[in-house]
């Protein structure tokens, strides 16, 4: 998002607190931030209105349910035209085991954060998915060794 909003101090509250408890009911929202249900819900819907937060959701921690790689693929792509870039990055949404993926300036295009079972299950997502990308010139590969911080708090 790229606007220009309007956070007063309140809302900067509600979000520390969502973010840091998700779970809360209005009412203890509103006990945290010092607002009534009411104005805390309107403030709430109305950050959810302009885009400043999304829906709730569950984080899955990708180890713990056998995700035990994690890939970084430096992205170069042959043409750099809008249709080709839309094109490359509608193929992407469509690839389950690339979780983000980022445009990028400097010398590659786009980074994606791959997840696999194993070196052997990347290979085949590298072979049947990645390579098949619309538009990709090359892909350079960095494996995770360990996840040193994974937060998704915003510093508000």
């Amino acid at each position: 998002m790229n606007i220009d909003i309007d956070i007063d101090e309140a809302d900067r509250r509600i979000l520390r607190i969502i973010q840091e408890r998700p779970g809360l009911t209005m009412r203890e929202l509103g006990e945290l931030t010092g607002l009534s249900h009411t104005p805390c819900w309107r403030r709430l819907q109305r950050l959810q209105d302009i885009g400043v937060v999304s829906e709730k959701r569950y984080l899955v921690d990708p180890a713990a349910v056998g995700f035990d790689i994690v890939a970084f693929c430096f992205v170069k792509l042959v043409e750099h035209g809008r249709g080709r870039l839309q094109e490359f990055e509608k193929a992407v949404a469509d690839v389950p085991e690339i979780l983000q993926c980022y445009s990028l300036s400097g010398d590659s295009d786009y980074l994606l954060q791959v997840v696999s079972r194993s070196v052997r299950d990347y290979e085949e997502t590298v072979k049947n998915a990645l390579t098949e990308l619309p538009n990709v010139r090359s892909i350079s590969t960095s494996f995770t060794l360990k996840r040193v911080k994974a937060s998704t708090f915003v510093p508000v």
